[in-house]
């Protein structure tokens, strides 16, 4: 009988003492990566490169914050070559259970956003007089093709808008996967119109990380993305 109890009592606390071990992985925020590089893929496709930088700040709260770089990568629309930078700040709140072994970035979140961007860019010029766009406003041609002829406007554009994104990050080891999709309010600058007989056309727009919008007004914005990256 004495020896059944010693079993017991020997088998019970190596229980005890594995799921101490075990539990400890989930409780010691010390060993915990507070940080997130990440880099947005379609980006390089787009005319413009984002590098993302996101940082822990407790178990359900970090911030993010994004450079793009306008003009580096493939420009689809080579011929805007467009040139600036883009910057977007924003704070998320993660739902669910902190129960994680990497990090606390992990989940479905919500994240405010700020975003601006300033770039120049092409805007092929257009006949002075067109039966459905009427006669150009404004224009300063700086860009001129073989023959002296002004082929292009060169135009400074910027955007700020305000957008809130509901995505889910996944962390698998140290590798990240984060998706989410937005919508906000937004303003851009008003370089060139036409006025004509169906109204006024703007120029179209590149917002470079957003859809949506005409120029000089405040318009709806809609936002996707899926970025990858790597924790430390």
């Amino acid at each position: 009988m004495r020896r059944i109890i010693i079993i017991l009592v020997l088998c019970i606390s190596s229980s005890l003492i594995a799921y101490s071990q075990q539990d400890s992985i989930y409780r010691d925020v010390s060993e915990l990566k507070n940080n997130i590089i990440k880099i947005k893929p379609s980006s390089f496709v787009f005319g413009y490169t984002q590098i993302t930088y996101e940082r822990n700040l407790s178990p359900r709260r970090s911030f993010e914050i994004g450079l793009g770089i306008i003009g580096l990568g493939y420009d689809a629309l080579a011929e805007r070559d467009p040139k600036g930078f883009a910057v977007r700040g924003g704070y998320k709140f993660y739902f669910g259970k902190r129960e994680v072994k990497h990090s606390f970035m992990k989940g479905v979140y919500l994240m405010p956003e700020l975003a601006f961007t300033m770039y120049d860019k092409n805007v092929r010029v257009e006949s002075d007089w067109d039966i459905f766009h009427g006669i150009i406003k404004s224009s300063h041609s700086v860009i001129l093709d073989e023959d002296g002829k002004p082929i292009y406007d060169r135009y400074r554009k910027y955007y700020l808008a305000a957008i809130a994104n509901v995505g889910y990050q996944w962390n698998i080891h140290r590798f990240v996967i984060d998706w989410n999709i937005g919508v906000g309010l937004g303003y851009y600058n008003k370089t060139r119109s036409y006025t004509g007989f169906i109204g006024d056309f703007g120029d179209n727009q590149h917002h470079f990380g957003f859809r949506g919008g005409n120029d000089g007004e405040t318009y709806g914005v809609f936002n996707l993305n899926l970025k990858i990256g790597y924790m430390f």
